[in-house]
This record gives C-alpha cells, structure tokens and sequence, in this order.
C-alpha cells in the first residue's frame, strides 16, 4: 500500500492503522513494515524499540488533539470559556484532528497504556495542562472541571462500547455543556 509523506509518519501511520483494527499486541515491527512496503531495518532507523514506536504514537496522539483544541479555541470569538467549549467540542470529534478514527486509536492507546506505563505520564502531562486551562478560562473552576469531568465520561463510555447515547441527546448533552460555559443571557452563537 503506497503512502505518503516522510517515512516516520508513514510508520506511525501505519502503526496506528494496525493498533485500531487489529489491537497493540499485533503491532510488530514486521507488520509495519508491510503495510509500510518499508524494510524492517528501515523502521529500526526511525524506531528503536516497540516502546520507542508506541511512545511516538502516543506523542502524536496528544499532539493531535492539542492542535485540535486550539484550532477549535482559535475560532470563538467569546473569551469567557473559550478553552472549555474547545475542549468540550474536540473531544467530541469537532476539530478536524479529531473524529471517529481518532476515537478509536484513543480507545487503543488508552488500553494499551496499562501495558506501556511510562506512557502514562506523558497522558498526565496533557491532563495538567488541560486542567489548568479549563480552571483559568474565566469559569468557576468546580463548574468547568464538572464539565470538562462530564465530556471526558462521555467520551470514554462511547470509545469503550460502555454506553451510546441517542444522537440527539448526545447532542442535546453537548449544548447543555456548553452552553454552562456562557455568561448568564449570553445568546449562542
């Protein structure tokens, strides 16, 4: 399968498409590389170890949906719990980083990281800052760590196949959150 770009994103890509349909224990570096049409020793180049490569993809994964929460944050013209609706929005697959291929890797690597658990503080990381952004954004802190609480649950019940909503309540959720982080008479956009 031909692909495009340098050959680290390829191999992450690749990577990433074997742990979402197949699962991390069946990520090797030799079906890497025939999906990659790469060598083995071509991937070693740029990856080390499994660890090396997984650590990357988790890298990537957290870049990926910070870059979407800023883009998404970018675009709100209202300062007040700006961050929070971004990041109510991106996690429910509304930046263009995020979505349902993004949701399933985030179901992979999340499991996998029980296995892989120096990763765990690279999840933690990202958590601190998002925490000290939605407790900054001009919100009652408790009101948008409830919400940022609540969006995360959501997500984490659907990616595991816990819980679906109807769509229209899923949706009605979403505006619901939102919508707590306005002023009071604050018209929607």
């Amino acid at each position: 399968m031909a692909r495009r770009g340098t050959a680290r994103e390829r191999i992450l890509s690749a990577a990433e498409e074997i742990v979402v349909n197949e699962g991390v224990s069946s990520l090797t570096f030799d079906k890497v590389a025939e999906v990659t049409g790469l060598s083995k020793g071509g991937i070693l180049y740029h990856f080390a170890s499994k660890d090396a490569l997984v650590r990357a993809m988790v890298e990537r994964f957290v870049y990926r949906f910070e870059t979407g929460l800023s883009g998404i944050e970018g675009e709100d013209e209202e300062p007040h719990g700006r961050y929070t609706r971004a990041y109510v929005k991106a996690t429910m697959g509304g930046a263009a980083s995020t979505g349902d291929q993004y949701d399933r890797l985030g179901a992979s690597i999340t499991a996998a990281l029980s296995n892989f658990p120096d990763l765990l503080e690279i999840v933690h990381q990202q958590n601190i800052r998002c925490q000290a952004a939605v407790e900054t954004d001009g919100l009652d802190p408790v009101e948008a760590t409830i919400i940022r609480l609540a969006i995360e649950g959501m997500w984490m019940a659907e990616v595991f196949n816990v819980m679906h909503l109807d769509p229209a309540m899923k949706q009605a959720v979403i505006d619901r959150l939102i919508a707590r982080t306005r002023p009071a008479g604050a018209p929607a956009p």
